[in-house]
């Protein structure tokens, strides 16, 4: 096979792939971990059972891939919208901090299985989750090391800080999944980006801040403007 058939296969592949992380998601979302079965994920993905497994050795298997595909999106899509240096540290992190909630709520099914649905299933997918949680504030931590060195925000303590970052956006995120928050879209990220700028002692205005979310928003996520 040449290297544009191999390419195809991979994309194939890699489709299918996704198909059924997609389609565990939506089943874990729906029936709950336990009560899910790989034949209620392969007829939800219109795959065979014998193409499940040459991708997944088990329903565990699935669940800690949905795990580490939704964390990694995340991180990256904050990554990538701070990456210009000549950014102000108002745009920076407002659009980092907008762009990975985005990425949750952008991919509800599997924010649900991570936030909601899986959550005391057994030890192995609680350590899981905290390893996610764990990226999240490395990357968290580096921000504010970042801001104390190099615009003299004043942070007390770091650590502590970071945490405090990590698990409020991680709790307006599990609010949001269980409905139980009402605000407009538009209006929490608001809230949550403004509360951790003023928390972190940097200088912004309202109209800015509404600015680079909107930036976001429009480029890449307009169904959360309706």
């Amino acid at each position: 096979m040449n290297n544009i058939g191999l390419t195809k296969a991979k994309k194939i592949k890699d489709l299918k792939r996704k198909a059924i992380l997609q389609a565990a998601a939506k089943v874990f979302s729906q029936k709950g971990y336990i009560d899910s079965s790989i034949k209620d994920i392969t007829n939800e993905a219109s795959v065979s059972v014998g193409s499940f497994y040459s991708y997944f050795n088990n329903k565990e298997g699935v669940l800690a891939q949905i795990y580490e595909e939704i964390s990694d999106m995340s991180l990256k899509a904050a990554v990538d919208a701070s990456m210009t240096v000549k950014d102000s540290i108002v745009k920076k992190f407002t659009l980092a901090m907008t762009s990975a909630i985005c990425t949750y709520v952008n991919n509800k099914e599997f924010s649900k299985i991570l936030f909601v649905k899986s959550m005391g299933i057994n030890e192995s997918f609680e350590k899981k989750r905290w390893e996610i949680l764990d990226k999240t504030n490395v990357y968290l931590k580096g921000i504010l090391e970042h801001l104390d060195q190099f615009h003299s925000s004043g942070i007390n303590d770091i650590n502590v800080t970071s945490v405090l970052l990590t698990n409020s956006l991680f709790g307006v995120i599990t609010y949001w999944l269980n409905e139980k928050i009402t605000s407009n879209f538009k209006d929490m990220l608001f809230s949550l980006c403004t509360y951790h700028l003023r928390a972190l002692n940097i200088n912004f205005t309202d109209d800015e801040v509404n600015q680079y979310i909107n930036e976001i928003l429009i480029s890449d996520y307009k169904e959360f403007l309706k």
